[in-house]
C-alpha cells in the first residue's frame, strides 16, 4: 500500500519563486469573490498570478501579470523586450522527476512527456522510444483523453506494474498490440489513488498548456516536436 500512497502524496511543486498570493486581492480588479488568486510568482520586474475564475461553465483558469506598483493587470503572455522570449516560471525538475508515472531512457536530454496509451500518435511515438533510449530520459505522465474508451484502463495497467522496467515493458508491449490491460484487476482503493494521480497529471498538463497528446517539453518548458526526436 505504501507504494501506491507515494504516487499521490508526492507534492507537485512544479513552479519556483512562489510568493504569497493573498496581498493581490487588494487589487480592485482581482477583489471580486468569483476570482481566486491561487498562486503568485515574482519575476523581478513584474508579478505572475494564476487565477481561478468561477463562471457559469464552471471554474476557469487563467494567467495574469501585474506590474510592481499593482496598478496594471495584463492577461495573456509576457515577453522579454530584450530577447523576445516568453517569460516563464522556472521548472522544478526535481518534482517533475519524482512525480513521473514512468521514467524511460538513460540519455542526457531530459524531456517531459504527456501521453495517452490509446492515442494513435502516442503509439507511433512510443514505438520510437527504444531507438531513443540512450539519447533521452523521458519523464512520462499519463493523460487519458475522454474520447478514448480504453485509455484509463491502459494507463492504470502500466501504473500498476512494479518498477520502471516493468512499466516500460507494459507500455511498449501495449504499443505493439498487447491487450493485457483488459484483464486489469484493482481494488477500489487503488483505483481511487490512480484516478487522483491522473487528475494531478491533467492539472500539470494545463500548467504546460497541453492541448493534445503526445506533448513533449524540454526542461525550459518549451514544446518539442516528438516526431523530430528520431532525426
Amino acid at each position: 500500500m505504501k507504494l501506491y500512497l507515494l504516487i499521490i502524496t508526492l507534492a507537485f511543486s512544479l513552479l519556483a519563486k512562489e510568493i504569497d498570493p493573498a496581498p493581490f486581492k487588494s487589487v480592485p480588479m482581482l477583489a471580486p469573490s468569483h476570482i481566486n488568486v491561487t498562486s503568485a510568482y515574482d519575476h523581478g520586474t513584474l508579478y505572475e498570478l494564476q487565477l481561478e475564475v468561477k463562471t457559469s461553465q464552471g471554474p476557469q483558469r487563467t494567467t495574469a501579470f501585474v506590474t510592481k506598483d499593482k496598478k496594471v493587470v495584463l492577461f495573456g503572455e509576457a515577453v522579454n523586450a530584450a530577447t523576445g522570449e516568453t517569460i516563464k516560471r522556472p521548472l522544478d525538475m526535481a518534482s517533475i522527476r519524482k512525480n513521473a508515472d514512468l521514467v524511460y531512457g538513460t540519455g542526457k536530454e531530459e524531456l517531459i512527456v504527456f501521453t495517452d496509451p490509446e492515442c494513435s500518435y502516442c503509439v507511433k511515438f512510443e514505438r520510437m522510444w527504444p531507438s531513443l533510449e540512450k539519447k533521452v530520459k523521458l519523464y512520462v505522465y499519463f493523460m487519458p483523453l475522454s474520447n478514448h474508451r480504453n485509455a484509463v484502463s491502459m494507463s492504470f495497467h502500466i501504473m500498476k506494474q512494479q518498477g520502471q522496467k516493468a512499466k516500460a515493458e507494459a507500455l511498449l508491449q501495449m504499443a505493439g498490440g498487447d491487450r493485457s490491460f483488459e484483464k486489469l484487476s484493482m481494488n477500489s482503493e487503488m483505483h481511487e489513488l490512480f484516478a487522483q494521480k491522473i487528475e494531478q497529471n491533467r492539472d500539470l498538463a494545463e500548467e504546460f498548456g497541453v492541448r493534445g497528446t503526445p506533448s513533449v517539453f524540454n526542461t525550459k518548458g518549451e514544446n518539442v516536436a516528438w516526431n523530430s526526436l528520431g532525426k
